[in-house]
């Protein structure tokens, strides 16, 4: 196998919470093989490559995509941004599985993808009204039908179980006790509560926007059986009372605790607001626009004649504007500042084909600055990294710069500890040993010109 030699460089492994200087490491074929300071000398058919001024950084993980959702074309949108390896929380089982053969085979290009499967909701459809959701969805009527539901999922072969809105309390406390624990369980939860999740024992939870909401807001703000997230009342309700929320309550308090003994990992996904936070005009002006995907384009045409063409058509969520979103936002950033600071798990994700925008692999570059805000920048880089590895429990193969860990690397011209933004200062990414021009994806995956936007 051909083995490169990589010398010179600052490390961060995803494991330290300080970087190594003047590091090699060693990668034969798809896995690194040497990490050190005093690497013996490379043998004459070993290709060396100088890193000097250069910081790897171990292949960045989204913990939350919906890759069914966009275009097979764009998938070289996650590599060209650092991202090496996602989960997809929530898609056809039959589409969803040919996606990760064709991916992690080598067939079609992007990242290292692992599945939930399907979204699973209860007798209560998330989307009656047969939009794009409702293609991700299988449903679990009673405590009765899961063993036969969930021993077809898991004999799929799945990575990972998603709870979806409406299910409820009983029939969610047997699916995680019937998964018990062979994979992980995690949950966008509506009708069941997350207080209950936890002590059912899920691993994780999704959304700091809507999962843990019941536990932060007051009790006449409080949603449940019945609710719909395609109700635009819904989210205005939501966001309204997470600006009002006590993150100092009693019941808030509770849930920390919970989370903190449990060891539940938290999947923000504050990108979900993002443009919230800076404002129409500066998304409007944002190049990584032009790589919103054209499945999700031809969404937002259909969405645009029925409410109206606007100036950001192609990025509105149709529920709420953006502007409505700042301070829920800055809760949310508060609460996954005051977990992580307590010894809770945060763990990044994005939502990317769900949403249009930001756009897959560039979405988790928005989440990591959001991240980096509320916890700082290194423990935000390892919230994409081992955090996330450990979370997926694939710590052995992915997330970190070790020895026996896949060669999923990027080669960043800069130093991300400095300014987290300097992640897009990519030169090369590495997945599974073998080197991608982020520059040469962007020019192959489907775009639109800047004259365009």
């Amino acid at each position: 196998m051909p083995t490169t030699l990589f010398q010179n460089t600052r490390v961060i492994d995803g494991l330290a919470e300080q970087p190594r200087d003047n590091v090699s490491l060693v990668m034969t074929g798809e896995r690194i093989t040497a990490v050190g300071p005093n690497l013996p000398a490379p043998t004459p058919d070993t290709e060396v490559v100088d890193l000097q001024g250069k910081t790897v950084v171990p292949g960045l993980i989204d913990t939350h995509v919906h890759t069914t959702m966009m275009d097979e074309e764009s998938l070289p949108l996650f590599l060209a941004a650092g991202v090496t390896s996602a989960r997809d929380v929530g898609g056809n089982l039959k589409k969803v599985r040919r996606l990760k053969s064709d991916l992690n085979g080598g067939h079609t290009l992007g990242p290292r993808l692992f599945i939930c499967g399907p979204l699973l909701d209860g007798a209560d459809s998330s989307d009656p009204y047969g939009g794009p959701l409702s293609k991700a969805l299988d449903s679990i009527p009673s405590v009765e039908a899961v063993p036969q539901k969930m021993n077809e999922i898991l004999n799929a072969g799945v990575d990972g179980v998603k709870l979806y809105f409406t299910l409820p309390p009983d029939t969610a406390e047997a699916v995680i006790r019937f998964v018990d624990k062979r994979v992980p369980v995690t949950g966008h939860l509506g009708y069941t509560h997350s207080l209950d999740a936890i002590k059912f024992g899920i691993d994780g939870l999704e959304h700091v926007l809507i999962s843990p909401y019941n536990e932060f807001c007051a009790l006449d703000m409080q949603f449940g059986p019945g609710a719909s997230m395609m109700d635009q009342r819904f989210w205005t309700k939501l966001l309204k009372g997470w600006e009002e929320a006590d993150l100092h309550s009693k019941s808030a308090q509770t849930w920390f605790d919970a989370m903190i003994e449990h060891q539940v990992n938290l999947g923000t996904t504050l990108d979900v607001l993002w443009i919230s936070k800076y404002g129409v005009e500066e998304a409007l002006r944002d190049l990584d626009r032009r790589y919103i995907p054209p499945a999700a384009l031809a969404r937002q045409k259909a969405l645009a004649a029925r409410i109206g063409k606007r100036p950001d058509w192609d990025m509105y969520v149709g529920f709420f504007d953006s502007s409505e979103g700042v301070r829920a936002l800055e809760k949310h950033q508060q609460v996954t500042q005051m977990l992580h600071e307590a010894g809770g798990l945060v763990v990044g994700g994005t939502d990317c084909g769900a949403l249009p925008y930001p756009p897959p692999g560039f979405a988790l570059l928005r989440e990591v600055e959001l991240l980096a805000e509320a916890i700082g920048t290194m423990a935000a880089i390892k919230a994409v990294t081992s955090v996330a590895a450990r979370y997926l429990r694939k710590q052995d193969d992915i997330g970190t710069i070790a020895s026996g860990r896949y060669a999923d690397f990027l080669v960043v011209d800069g130093d991300p500890l400095r300014d987290v933004r300097e992640l897009r200062k990519l030169t090369a990414v590495y997945r599974g040993g073998v080197a991608h021009d982020p520059q040469a994806l962007l020019a192959r995956v489907p775009h639109r010109e800047a004259a365009q936007l």
